[in-house]
């Protein structure tokens, strides 16, 4: 990991955004104190759409994997495809 002072962070952006997009992280530090780090964004195993939500400050990638796959619970109560066109047609409609 390297560590940089905020001036020198400021005058070399384009250097340390080069050695985070090759995976490194920057520490950033402000009077020999630790304020900020700056880490790569792994966005290879995302969708298009993904990136650009991503790019546009929408959608902010987990920092880590989970260990365990989560599993939804099944929602209550058994309501047919047509009514929930009919239902889906009438919200859109507002």
């Amino acid at each position: 990991m390297r560590s940089v002072k905020i001036s020198a962070l400021k005058a070399h952006l384009s250097a340390h955004i080069r050695f985070v997009r090759s995976g490194e992280q920057v520490l950033v530090c402000e009077r020999n104190l630790p304020v900020a780090r700056i880490v790569p964004v792994p966005l290879q195993r995302y969708a298009d759409h993904e990136k650009r939500l991503v790019s546009r400050g929408v959608l902010l990638p987990p920092l880590k994997k989970r260990s365990e796959p989560v599993k939804w619970p099944i929602p209550p109560g058994n309501v047919s495809e047509k009514v929930m066109r009919q239902v889906w047609r009438d919200e859109r409609s507002r």
